[in-house]
Formats: structure tokens, sequence, C-alpha cells
């Protein structure tokens, strides 16, 4: 029941009611203790007054209490008072999201604020379960500039899933923002809450939410069959978000982003592809009820003062924004949808959930309708009322990076665990052995896979193998293991190891890069290298026959999302989508107009917008050539070595555009093969074809132009290397080249494969 103000909650005084929601009232309370004025929520459910909801209820709130972040509200003390469980928060001055109205600029830095808040969450084992623009505060500084976005309600969410739970009271989410895998029965994951995210920021950008229905069983059907609409067709300005949020709001889990923080940045890149577009704003979505209220100034926290019996009390920390000043909105009023709407550059519209028996999935909808007392519509299941079009998912660089193929070995990252086949003779396969194996091998002793990179030094006679190292990024920390000459598995010593072992003196790990034994990390922004420096690939001065012993710092770069590695040469991509590399130069391969050298990171001239870059090269006749490719502006640029047909090479010594591409994602080089992912999930790829690694032709003939990969859609990741080639095409990995060493993984070795073959994982 609501409380006047004057009145009492718990030793609170009742100054002014914010607003009511599905699980309760929100109110601006005043402790008479501290004298500061703070946010309190009461829960007023039917089953409020159950021992056990109560419990569960505390159980919660400690939970939201302990999580200690910039964007996250903070919880200061929870209790009960009359058999209501209640809350008292910060109380932050300004609007939720969903009535602010933000320039796309301000809803980019806050959607990332609120990614960093919700990955942090994630990494504690907490997922929100209800994030949506009614849960996000924006507040402002004094210049009128976006502060801060705080989220809101972590852990109330979860208390929908009580058994005490009455029917009407089961709805506590809002059915416009939930995950489709969370509508069919699954438990939520972090994975639901990048889906509800994504929800969130299309309809910030667009002023509707992504699904319209009448009822919420024909908006639970949206989410789980159709297709995601184009932002496009409502904002053709921000056409370059499309993709992004296609990807992030993927009907399957495994195939949106790796974390919020992966499609946050993407956003921003979006952003930055997207001129003029940054300052306009949105009309905010019509409200229905709960008003929004000024803050009043907050007093700081004064220690010593006894708290009111019943309850606890948690500590925020150091700089806090003040708690909410807004209600807790009902449901809203959307318009209708959009007519017709077209994929970015002609792509396929979003991908459908995988095929399987639908009968739970309507039994748990049934339940779900039941709970809401909807009747279903007649006709809702009838063949054709949903489009089940498979949609595109963009691929991106740190998928790219989840692939590396040297010299006869194959590594991969499925499901954040790394598996890796082939040849083993420097025990690269991480599996405490040094035989090859033709089928994937589970390097154990790593989890939370993220990167993986394959290099070392070609074998100098036919009889000899390469030499290979191997290195990943696991759990935010860097491991390498292989041939460590020169100190490339950066221990400090030149041994060879075939268990990986933790590389020390990092950071927060997330890109990894290692060939001809010198291997450079991104370790929070920066770049660090450590082994062979002998042309200034560690972006240290060069000291002949002196190895650098431990990570060491790359100066004049920063900022770094993606690194490559390959003789002699580094090249790192930067946040702001630019471009740097450096090393030798022999064949032009910085992109400068010369051949001179560098041990500083050099930027490469007239490439804007950034998204994916690799270093390759090779030999011919004994001599090695270098080349590097990147993708900027959507187009594929290469440089330094330019091949022919017949072997004969020329210097390219500046980036120059590669046509007869549709626009790209990603590009990956290596002895003179280029491949590429289109946006709209097609592969393409062109140079030498000696194993049948183009993947267009079986008789091994130099292929002149980009050729379309057959037998692949949707593909989101791809890597050539070395005379095989690999990708991942919803969500399975094929490879096709040459197989000598059982590098395609199909349990068998010999000839090459000249078609994608689907790598076996087993069980």
């Amino acid at each position: 029941m609501p409380v006047d103000p004057g009145s009492t909650i718990a030793g609170y005084r009742v100054v002014a009611a914010l607003g009511s929601g599905a699980m309760g009232e929100v109110y601006l309370v005043e402790s008479p203790q501290l004298m500061r004025r703070e946010a309190l929520k009461v829960i007023s459910v039917g089953a409020s007054s159950n021992p056990d909801f109560q419990q569960r209820f505390t159980n919660e709130a400690r939970t939201a209490a302990a999580l200690d972040h910039p964007s996250i509200i903070t919880v200061y003390a929870h209790g009960v008072h009359d058999d209501a469980p209640w809350f008292t928060m910060s109380y932050l001055d300004g609007p939720d999201l969903s009535t602010a109205q933000l320039p796309v600029a301000d809803i980019v830095t806050a959607v990332a604020q609120v990614a960093d808040a919700l990955d942090y969450a994630h990494s504690r084992q907490v997922v929100h379960r209800d994030i949506k623009p009614a849960n996000i505060i924006a507040t402002r500084g004094d210049d009128g500039a976006l502060r801060r976005a705080v989220v809101l309600d972590f852990g109330i969410a979860r208390l929908a899933d009580s058994p005490q739970l009455t029917a009407a009271d089961s709805v506590v989410g809002t059915m416009a923002y939930t995950a489709p895998e969370v509508i069919s029965g699954q438990q939520a994951g972090p994975r639901s809450d990048q889906y509800s995210l994504a929800c969130t920021v299309y309809t910030l950008l667009a002023g509707v939410t992504p699904f319209q229905a009448d009822t919420a069983m024909a908006m639970m059907m949206a989410h789980v069959q159709q297709p995601v609409p184009s932002i496009a067709a409502l904002r053709p300005d921000l056409a370059a978000f499309a993709p992004v949020l296609a990807r992030a709001m993927a009907k399957d889990p495994a195939v949106r982003y790796p974390d919020c923080r992966s499609f946050a940045a993407d956003l921003l890149r979006a952003l930055q592809q997207t001129p003029g577009a940054a300052a306009t704003s949105i009309t905010p979505l019509p409200p229905s009820g709960g008003a929004s209220h000024p803050s009043q100034p907050s007093y700081p926290s004064q220690p010593g003062y006894p708290l009111p019996s019943g309850y606890q009390t948690h500590h925020g920390y150091p700089g806090q924004a003040p708690g909410p000043a807004t209600g807790y909105p009902a449901a809203q009023a959307y318009p209708g949808p959009p007519t017709g709407w077209t994929p970015l550059h002609g792509g396929t519209p979003q991908p459908a959930a995988p095929k399987k028996n639908r009968k739970p999935l309507l039994i748990g909808l049934a339940a779900a309708a039941a709970a809401l007392l909807i009747g279903v519509p007649s006709g809702l299941y009838a063949a054709g009322v949903f489009d089940t079009t498979p949609a595109t998912p963009l691929a991106t660089a740190a998928d790219q990076a989840q692939l590396s193929e040297y010299m006869g070995t194959v590594c991969a990252v499925q499901d954040e665990k790394l598996y890796c086949w082939g040849a083993n003779h420097d025990g690269q396969l991480g599996d405490g052995g040094t035989s090859d194996q033709q089928t994937p091998q589970h390097v154990t002793a790593l989890s939370k896979v993220t990167a993986v990179s394959l290099g070392g030094m070609p074998s100098r006679t036919s009889s000899e193998p390469a030499d290979v190292t191997a290195c990943a990024v696991a759990d935010g920390d860097a491991y390498c293991w292989g041939d460590g000459l020169f100190g490339a598995l950066g221990n400090g010593s030149s041994r060879t190891i075939n268990t990986p072992q933790k590389v020390n003196g990092l950071g927060t790990v997330t890109a990894i890069g290692t060939d001809k034994w010198t291997t450079c990390a991104v370790s929070d922004g920066d770049v660090y290298c450590w082994g062979w420096n002998s042309r200034g690939e560690a972006g240290q001065e060069r000291v002949a026959d002196r190895q650098i012993e431990s990570p060491t710092k790359v100066d004049g770069i920063s900022d770094v999302t993606s690194v490559s590695v390959y003789s002699g040469n580094t090249c790192a991509i930067t946040q702001e989508q630019k471009l740097y590399c450096w090393g030798h130069n022999y064949d032009g391969q910085l992109g400068t107009g010369d051949t001179d050298a560098s041990t500083r990171p050099v930027e490469i001239a007239g490439l804007k917008n950034v998204t994916s870059a690799q270093v390759g090269g090779g030999t011919i006749d004994g001599s090695s050539f270098h080349q590097v490719c990147g993708v900027a502006d959507a187009k594929v640029y290469c440089w330094g070595s330019v091949i022919d047909a017949e072997n004969k090479t020329s210097s390219q010594k500046a980036p120059k555009e590669v046509t007869g591409l549709p626009d790209a994602a990603t590009v990956s080089t290596d002895t003179n093969t280029v491949c590429s992912v289109a946006s709209d999930g097609q592969a393409y790829c062109w140079g030498d074809n000696s194993f049948g690694q183009t993947g267009s032709n079986g008789d091994g003939s130099f292929v002149t132009e980009p050729t379309r990969v057959e037998g692949m859609n949707r593909v989101t990741a791809l890597v050539t290397g070395s005379g095989t080639t690999c990708a991942r095409s919803d969500g399975k990995l094929y490879c096709w080249g040459d197989n000598e060493l059982g590098q395609i993984g199909s349990g068998s070795s010999g000839d090459p494969v000249h078609t994608p073959t689907e790598v076996d994982f087993g069980s």
C-alpha cells in the first residue's frame, strides 16, 4: 500500500513517492540519523510476507550490495518492515533512459558504461536479467554533459523465479527486451543481458522497440522467431549500427559478442563510421506512469550514528554517484512496427534460433501466457506468420583472433575452450606430448580462452619440421608454449615446453600475436613485446644477437585492440581504428612510401576506420617476402610485396585497394594467399592456391581476383596460413587446403582438401 509523505518506513522519513513498478514502490526518503536522502524501494508483491521469499530477498540484496562499480547503483541497507522487504540505494539526479533525450554519441557512451558494469557483474556470476531503458539512469555534470549511466535493480529480477510469487506477480522483466532463450525457458546468462542491452540500444536510437506486438504472447514469439529489423529502415543515417545490433541480438547466444564490452566497442566503431549523426537526438519513449523528480543535494555519509533496528548496512565506494531520482514507470505504449526493412549491404536477415523440437518451446510459451492470463491468438503458429530467414552476424577482428594456423598446426577457440591439432613436434598442441593429432585436442590447462596465435620459423630443409610457438589469452592472462628460442615464451629461457605457461609481468591481456620468436600482447590497452628484436619488431632499439627477456612496453601507441606479428613486423589497431606498424621495411610493408625500418609504431597514412589487419608473407626461391593487408572503411587494402601468377614480385610501398569485393569486415593474409569476410557473411579468397587453400578450384592454379568460397554462409571468422584456410560459419568450423599433417581436423591426413570440410570436435 502506498505511503504518504511524512510517514516513516523502517526508520526513514518519506519525503515523496517517486514511482511504482511491477515489484513495488520507490520513495525518496531521509535518514534521521545521517540526514542523507536516499531512494527506498519496498517490495510489495503477493509473496513478500512469505519467510522463504524474504530470505531470498535478503540473499539477492546482499549480492547487489556487494557489487562495487561506478555504473551500478549502490545499495546501502536492506531489511523487512511490516512483512514487506525493502532496501535503500543512492539517489541519482537524472532521468532514466526511457524519458531522456540523448544525442547518438551520448547513447554510445552511456551504453559503453553500462556494458562495463554488466561485464563486471558477470565476472562475479551476477546476471541482471532485466536490462531496459527504465532501469538505466543518466546523470549529467554541471556543464550539462553526460556524466554517468547507472544501472538499477540488480538482483530484483531474480526474485521473479520465486515459487511463492503469484502468476500476476511473475511479470517483472519487460518482454520488449527479453532474450529468446529466456522466453524459451532456459537460464538467463551474460549474453541474455547483452541481448537486452542491444534491444535497449535499438530503442534509444530508433525511438521504438525492435519488435512490436499487441499481446505479450505475440511479443515473445517475435523475439524467438522474427528477424531483427534493420535500424537502417528507420534511421538510414545509422546504417553502420545495423550489423552490430544484429549480432548482439542473434537468436543463438553463441553467435553474440563474447562480452558486452566487445559489443560496445563495435558500437563506437559504427559511430565513427557515421559522420554527422553523433549530435542528433532521439525523441524519448512516452512513459505511462512514474514521474521523474529532480534530485536534492545528497549529504556525505557520517559514520558513528546508530542505524534503525532490523536491517543491515552496506557501504558504497568513494565517489559513487548519488541514487535514483526517477520512478519506475509501468509498461509503455509504443507505436506500431515499421513497414518493410532492408538488411544492410544486401545481407540476409537475423539468424533464426537453431532448429529443434518446438514442442517444449510452445509449452513454455503457453505456460507464460497462462501466467499472464493472456489467450493465444488463433492462427499464431500458422505457417508463414513469422519470417524465419536467418541473418548475418558481422565478422570481427576479435572473432578472427580465435583462429590460427601455422605450418601444419591449427588452433581454434570453441566455447571459450582451446583446441589444437595437426603437427606437434614442438609440443605446440599443448597436450603434454609431441605426437601429431588429426582431430582437435582440448588444451585442458586453459579456460575462458579468448584469443590464440601460432607462429615460428619455417623449416630450413624439406626433412626438418618448422619451429612453432603457440600463445593464447585465457581469463585475461597470456600463456605461451612450444618452441621457446630467443625467449619467445616470455619465461626468460629458450627451452621448449609442451604445456601452456603463464607469462608474468602483464596486466589484463586482451590480444596476442607471435611469430619468428617474437611475441607481442595487448595488456591494459598497451602493447608489450618480448623475444627476438633483430629488426625492431618488438618495438625496442635493435641490438644484435640480444633478445628481450620479459614483456617490455612499446612506446608511441596506446588504447590498442588487436595485434599481428609476422617475421620481423608487428601491426596493431587502436580504439580510434587507426593502424600502426613497426619493424623492418624491406618490401615497403610499413606503408610509408619508402623502405626505411622503424622501431617505433608508424601510423599507416590514408587508412581510416580500420577494423582488421594482418601481417603475412612467405618465401620464393629462398627469398622472403612480406605483405600487410587491412580493412579500412569496409574496403580491403594490401601493401608490401605483390606477387603475380608467375611468382614474380614487385613492391607496393603504400596501401592499394583490392577491387572486386563487396564491403569487407575482416582480412587475413599469409604465403601470398589473401582471404576476406564480407559484411554479408560471405568469404572470398585469392592469390596462391598451391594446396587449394582459396577454396575456389582444385587444380592449384593461382587465383587472380577475389573469388567467393562456396559451401559456407554467415562466416564470422576466417584465417589463412601456410597453405591451409579455416573459417567459422553458422557456429561450425571448416578447414580446407593442405592436409599433410591432419590440419584439416577431419581425422585423416594426406592429399589437399579443396572445399570447406567441417572440423570434427567430437562430443
